[in-house]
């Protein structure tokens, strides 16, 4: 019994002085960097956006309206003229039954007087006359006028505002102290070539930083395959309408891979000793600071909303170097023995990485390095370790 008593006490023990080590995963955006990195007094841009298409809803909206008071008031007229039509067909229905009997009884004579055999064989080929009696013309009249909304998508309509409003360049905010887009759009040229149609549609992007053009493109500006119907069977329109969407994704796209930082999605996890005895508050803590600062990182995120978390988990990187110097890695009961040392490492590293900060993590590397012999890793930690080496090196 003394000794059943004993095994619990130094259960007891040993898990007083354990540390539990928990873990967040937080869901966040990063930011795909780039191929042109501005100064970072530029963080604002405005879009100007000129198209040839002067049509309006509102004009088409209008003319609609008109063609049905149109219709409404020829209405009673296309009645009238529908019953005269229908009573002009009744009155020559009879004769036309009367000639197609004639003719029938004409044909039919002269088929009897053929032989036998003759008359078999125009049988067979189903040249036997037979009698086609018009059918007796039915009165429809014509369906009232009713208006209907006319379907824009139909129509060249274009807002140029609209356009503009809806061109967005990630990181950046809506201002007119930073970068220019100008874009002018073209009408949409057609050509046939061996019953295929081809089209170009010159539409260039200007970009202007102040006073000083940094760069000047073309889009769709050689003629390309369409499709593969003559240029006088398709809806020209509706191929131009959706063109000019078309380039519009295209120039946002471009822009974005230039200047943008484009939100990409990521994830990272954050570590933290179990605080049953509050003797890790300041660890709790800090992890409590790192995930707000990760949350703060959503698809929408300004360039300005990153350097704040910057500076964020700079402080909580502090924090963490500041309790690892307290380090005991060869004595179990200390507060800050290897367990939460590995644990502090690995979180210095997964931040470090996802700030893309290469030489604080290559600082923090080196260190684990060095005690390595002392962290005593497991096989999964070493190949935890292992791929965000890799991560670092590709930084």
């Amino acid at each position: 019994m003394r000794k059943i008593l004993l095994f619990f006490a130094l259960i007891g023990l040993s898990n007083s002085y354990g540390q539990n080590i928990k873990t967040e995963e937080i869901n966040y955006f990063n930011v795909q960097q780039p191929k042109q990195v501005l100064e970072k007094s530029v963080r604002a841009y405005q879009v100007l956006v000129e198209t040839p298409y002067t049509l309006t809803a509102e004009e088409v909206k209008a003319q609609s309206l008109r063609d049905f008071e149109t219709e409404k008031a020829n209405y009673t007229q296309l009645v009238n003229d529908s019953k005269a039509e229908y009573e002009k067909l009744l009155a020559n229905h009879d004769e036309a039954v009367r000639q197609a009997e004639e003719n029938y009884k004409l044909k039919m004579a002269e088929f009897n007087k053929l032989s036998l055999l003759e008359r078999l064989a125009l049988t067979e080929q189903g040249k036997k006359p037979e009698l086609h009696v018009p059918k007796k013309p039915v009165y429809i009249q014509p369906r009232e006028p009713f208006y209907e909304e006319p379907n824009l998508d139909e129509y060249l309509i274009f807002d140029d505002q609209v356009l503009a409003d809806n061109m967005k360049l990630s990181g950046f905010e809506k201002g007119d102290d930073g970068l220019k887009f100008v874009i002018k759009v073209s009408k949409m040229e057609f050509q046939d070539n061996g019953g295929k149609t081809f089209y170009k549609q010159p539409t260039t992007l200007k970009i202007w930083k102040e006073t000083e053009l940094l760069q000047e493109k073309t889009f769709d500006g050689e003629f390309q395959f369409l499709t593969n119907s003559a240029s006088n069977s398709i809806d020209l329109d509706r191929y131009e309408k959706g063109n000019v969407n078309k380039i519009m994704v295209e120039i946002e796209k471009y822009i974005n891979d230039e200047f943008g930082y484009i939100p990409v999605a990521a994830k990272i996890t954050i570590a933290y000793p179990k605080n049953n005895r509050r003797e890790y508050d300041a660890l709790e803590k800090v992890k409590i600071k790192a995930v707000s600062a990760y949350r703060k990182l959503n698809k929408g995120a300004t360039l300005q909303t990153w350097e704040r978390v910057g500076t964020e988990l700079g402080e909580v990187q502090g924090i963490w170097r500041s309790e690892l110097a307290k380090a005991d890695y060869n004595e179990k009961k200390a507060r800050i023995n290897k367990e939460v040392a590995k644990m502090i490492f690995f979180n210095l590293l997964r931040v470090q990485i996802s700030l893309k900060n290469k030489k604080q993590a290559e600082a923090t590397l080196s260190k684990m390095q060095d005690k390595l012999l002392d962290l005593e890793l497991s096989n999964r930690e070493r190949d935890e370790l292992t791929q965000l080496e890799e991560k670092i090196y590709k930084l």
